[in-house]
C-alpha cells in the first residue's frame, strides 16, 4: 500500500480532481433518507405523526437502507476529510468543521426539529397547546453522561432530541478525536503504518474489515437514534480516509463489488431473518440481547453493512474510472468539447455538492408536515407513502432552493460556502 501522502496524483498532476461520482453519490443517499424516513411512518415509527398498521414490506426496506445508507454517509464524509486536510492546516480543517457542522446543527436544533417534535405531539387528538407555548419546553434540558452532546430532556416532558441531526454532531466529534491519526497518516512517518494494511488489498481481504464494525455492535450494543452503535462511526470516517488516501484499496473495494453484492444479499436476507427469530420464537430483543441470538443477529448487521458499502462504494468507482477512459480515449477536439459542455453527471454533482448538507437537515421537515395530514386520508398506505414521500422530495428542494441557496445568511446557517467560493 502506497502512503498516503504520495497518491495524492493518482489522478490529475499535482492537484487532487473533484472526485464527482462521490457528490453523486452522497446526494443520491440522502435523497434516499426521504424515502427512508417516510417507511417510519408505515412501521409505528416514534418520532413520526401516526401509528400505521405494521406493513412487513416497509421493515424489510427499512431494514435494508438502514444497513447501507448511513454507514456510506459516513465513508463519505471520511473520504471528503481526507481532500479536505490536503489544503488546509489543521487550525483551518477545524474551523471548516465548525462552520460545515456545528453551525448547521445549532440552526437545525433551533428550527428544524422542534415543529416535528411538535407535530408528533399533535397526533395525539387530546393535545391542544400552541407551538410558541410547546417551544421553550423542547429545550427544558439537563447535563447528561452521552457523548458527544452531554443533554437530554429533563423531566417531566423530556422533549429534547438531536434526532437525525446526530450525523453532523458524531462526525464532528469523531473528526476531531481522529484528528492526530489522519495528520500522522498524511505525513511520511505514517507510512510504515500503512505499508502494514497493504494486507487488505489482497483477494478477500478487504471483508476483514466488517470485524471491528460487527465486533462494536455486537459489544456496545444497537442505540438510537442511527440503528446503530454511535462508536462504529469512527471505523467508517477512518476507512473513508483510507480509501480516499490509497488508488490501492480503492481499486480493491472495486474488484470486490461483484461479491459484495452476492453476500450482501446473503447476510442481509440472514440479518431480517435472524431478527424475526429472535423476536417470534425467542422473545429476545435482538438489538441489546446479549443472549446468542442477539449476538449473531448484531454480527450479521455489521457484516451487512460493509459488504453492501463494498459493493456499491466500488460500483461508483468503477463508473467513474470507466467514463474517465472514455473521455482520454477521445479525440482531442472531442475531448475539448467535453470540457466546454459539462455532461449531465457534472451538472447534477454541482448541484448535488452544495445541496447535500442543508437537504439533509431539512428534508425531514416536510414529511412529518406532510405525512400529519395524508394519514388522515382513507386511501391505501402506498398511496399515502407515494403522496407523503414525492410531497416531501419536492418540498426539501423548494426550502433549499428558495429559502437556503439564495442569500448569504441562509447559506452560512445551513453550512454552506459563500457564493464567491464556490
Amino acid at each position: 500500500m502506497k502512503p498516503i501522502h504520495s497518491d495524492l496524483t493518482h489522478r490529475s498532476g499535482s492537484e487532487p480532481q473533484r472526485r464527482v461520482e462521490l457528490d453523486v453519490l452522497g446526494m443520491m443517499v440522502v435523497v434516499s433518507l426521504v424515502f427512508f424516513h417516510t417507511g417510519q411512518i408505515f412501521i409505528g415509527g416514534d418520532f413520526y405523526v401516526t401509528n400505521e398498521p405494521p406493513s412487513i414490506a416497509a421493515m424489510i426496506f427499512l431494514a435494508f437502507v438502514s444497513s447501507w445508507a448511513m454507514p456510506l454517509m459516513f465513508l463519505i464524509a471520511g473520504m471528503a476529510i481526507h481532500y479536505s486536510l490536503l489544503k488546509r492546516s489543521v487550525k483551518e480543517f477545524l474551523a471548516e468543521r465548525l462552520r460545515r457542522l456545528i453551525v448547521p446543527f445549532v440552526t437545525g436544533m433551533l428550527i428544524v426539529i422542534p415543529p416535528q417534535a411538535y407535530y408528533w405531539l399533535k397526533s395525539d387528538p387530546m393535545y391542544d397547546q400552541g407551538f410558541f407555548q410547546f417551544y421553550p419546553r423542547f429545550f427544558n434540558v439537563r447535563f447528561a453522561v452521552n457523548f458527544p452532546l452531554f443533554l437530554e430532556g429533563a423531566p417531566p416532558d423530556e422533549l429534547f432530541g438531536i434526532s437525525y441531526l446526530y450525523f453532523l454532531i458524531y462526525l464532528f466529534a469523531f473528526s476531531v478525536i481522529l484528528l492526530p491519526l489522519f495528520t500522522y497518516l498524511h505525513g511520511h512517518s505514517g507510512a510504515g503504518l500503512l505499508e502494514r494494511l497493504s494486507f487488505f488489498t489482497r483477494k478477500g481481504a478487504v471483508y476483514l474489515l466488517a470485524l471491528p464494525i460487527a465486533a462494536t455492535e455486537v459489544a456496545l450494543k444497537t442505540e438510537s437514534p442511527g440503528v446503530w452503535n454511535r462508536y462504529v462511526w469512527i471505523f467508517y470516517i477512518l476507512y473513508g480516509f483510507l480509501i480516499a488516501g490509497d488508488g490501492n484499496l480503492e481499486q480493491a473495494l472495486q474488484r470486490h463489488r461483484k461479491s459484495a453484492f452476492v453476500l450482501g444479499i446473503v447476510t442481509f436476507m440472514i440479518y431480517f431473518a435472524g431478527i424475526g427469530v429472535a423476536v417470534e420464537f425467542f422473545h429476545v430483543d435482538p438489538w441489546t440481547a446479549y443472549s446468542p441470538v442477539g449476538i449473531f443477529v448484531r454480527f450479521v448487521k455489521g457484516s451487512t453493512s460493509w459488504c453492501w458499502v463494498v459493493a456499491i462504494m466500488g460500483t461508483a468507482t468503477s463508473i467513474s474510472r470507466n467514463r474517465q477512459r472514455r473521455i482520454r480515449a477521445e479525440s482531442a477536439q472531442a475531448a475539448k468539447h467535453q470540457l466546454s459542455k459539462p455532461s449531465l453527471l457534472a451538472r447534477v454533482a454541482a448541484y448535488g455538492k452544495g445541496a447535500q448538507l442543508p437537504f439533509y437537515v431539512l428534508h425531514q421537515l416536510p414529511i412529518v408536515l406532510i405525512g400529519f395530514y395524508v394519514v388522515k386520508w382513507q386511501v391505501p398506505a402506498l398511496l399515502k407513502y407515494v403522496v407523503i414521500s414525492l410531497g416531501s422530495l419536492a418540498g426539501t428542494l423548494l426550502l433549499y432552493d428558495i429559502g437556503v441557496r439564495r442569500t448569504p445568511v441562509t447559506r452560512f446557517l445551513f453550512g454552506m460556502k459563500s457564493k464567491k467560493k464556490r
